[in-house]
């Protein structure tokens, strides 16, 4: 007799799920019609109808972030859990224009002409599918340099509306958070977006979504999640950071001969220095200082040995899975090779080498990772290098995205 072989393949698999509720006002609970309601990051989305009343199809069982916008009241945004038993009963509560009118005093004047270029390189991106996307609406940008701290912080007084001829979407965008830090150069920015599909799509449009995907910080957390982080090419390795234990040294060498004063508060400032003892200190070694504190503060250490999911992504009794690790992460995606542009931003002549990005856990916690990829508390993961640059709203996909390799 002959032996029949199956093969398994493990791929996501979504059941779809719907959701209903209505909106209605907290101050007088009348429904509120007309109200934007959709799932955070994703192409599903409605309106409410003149009862108040609204309807979602095509969710996945797990958490989503629900999101409510109308004008006129605060936007309101929710954590869910699909399926639900119950229609859901959302109340908005009616927006205080008081504290808007106390903001804007203190806006730039000229801000897109000073930062707008500034905004969209960190916004949008330097990526292919960047050069292909268009703000709509830079005029509802509010823009605040804050000297003192050298940050710059961005507000926008209505949705953004990005057009991706790239990737064949139309994006709102609802910006909640946006700063830069000139001093540690971070960039810091988050909100919901919302998508929606162009109605005649490409087969370039089908072709970059593919090569974003593969790019994409959203296929490695599914490759957590099914475990198929080998399978998908990537390499997980720990990374710490060491402090620069010579550079502190030298600079507290550097303090201690430098002349200080106490200013009209008391605050002890320098005047002068550092004045360093000749017959101690020759010119060597203050060339030899110099050198030293030119360097960084710290440096990392790669460990040698690559780290297996199930040490990264623990599953608890009610079957989520989560993702906890200490220090960094250093993920090579071996698979695919670096965009040229890449290295021409960070400034480097050498070949393209594979996609390299690191993780680091901002909060001591656990991050909740959903079938689709999704993540909870969002903000506590921060990406760089390679994801840092590639990841930006130029090239984000949706959460209901499916490529054709995952199809099943």
């Amino acid at each position: 007799m002959k032996k029949i072989g199956f093969l398994f393949l493990l791929v996501p698999c979504w059941a779809w799920a719907q959701v209903k509720g209505t909106v209605v006002s907290e101050t007088t609970r009348q429904p509120v019609p007309f109200a934007s309601v959709f799932i955070n990051n994703s192409t599903i989305g409605t309106t409410t109808d003149e009862n108040g009343r609204f309807s979602l199809s095509r969710l996945t069982a797990g958490k989503h972030e629900l999101v409510v916008s109308v004008l006129g009241f605060e936007k309101l945004a929710t954590v869910i859990t699909v399926p639900m038993e119950q229609p859901l009963n959302i109340r908005l509560r009616e927006k205080s224009t008081a504290l808007d009118q106390v903001t804007v005093k203190a806006f730039d004047k000229d801000g897109w002409e000073t930062w707008g270029s500034l905004f969209i390189e960190s916004f949008i991106g330097t990526t292919a599918n960047a050069g292909r996307t268009d703000l709509k609406n830079p005029k509802d940008l509010r823009f605040r340099h804050n000297k003192q701290d050298n940050t710059l912080e961005v507000f926008a007084v209505a949705p953004l509306k990005i057009q991706n001829k790239s990737l064949g979407y139309n994006m709102e965008y609802h910006l909640e958070l946006f700063r830069i830090d000139f001093n540690s150069h971070t960039n810091l920015y988050a909100g919901y977006p919302f998508f929606k599909e162009n109605k005649k799509i490409s087969k370039r449009n089908i072709k970059n979504r593919e090569e974003t995907y593969d790019a994409s910080l959203l296929k490695f957390m599914r490759s957590l999640y099914y475990n198929t982080v080998q399978a998908d090419g990537y390499s997980i390795r720990k990374m710490v950071e060491l402090p620069n234990l010579e550079k502190q040294r030298i600079k507290a060498l550097r303090d201690k001969y430098t002349i200080k004063e106490q200013d009209a508060s008391g605050r002890l400032i320098s005047v002068s220095g550092p004045a360093y003892p000749q017959e101690i200190y020759t010119a060597d070694s203050l060339s030899y200082f110099r050198k030293i504190l030119g360097q960084p503060d710290s440096k990392f250490s790669l460990y040698k040995d690559t780290i297996p999911t199930r040490q990264l992504v623990l599953t608890d009794v009610a079957g989520t899975k989560k993702l906890y690790f200490r220090d960094f992460l250093y993920v090579v995606n071996t698979l695919h090779k670096e965009d040229p542009r890449y290295i021409s931003y960070k400034n480097e002549k050498r070949v393209p080498a594979p996609q390299t990005s690191f993780l680091r856990m901002l909060d001591d916690i656990s991050i909740e990772i959903e079938p689709n990829g999704n993540y909870f508390p969002p903000l506590n993961l921060f990406s760089g290098d390679y994801w840092g640059w590639s990841n930006k709203i130029a090239d984000l996909l949706p959460l209901d995205y499916k490529p054709r390799s995952s199809t099943p």
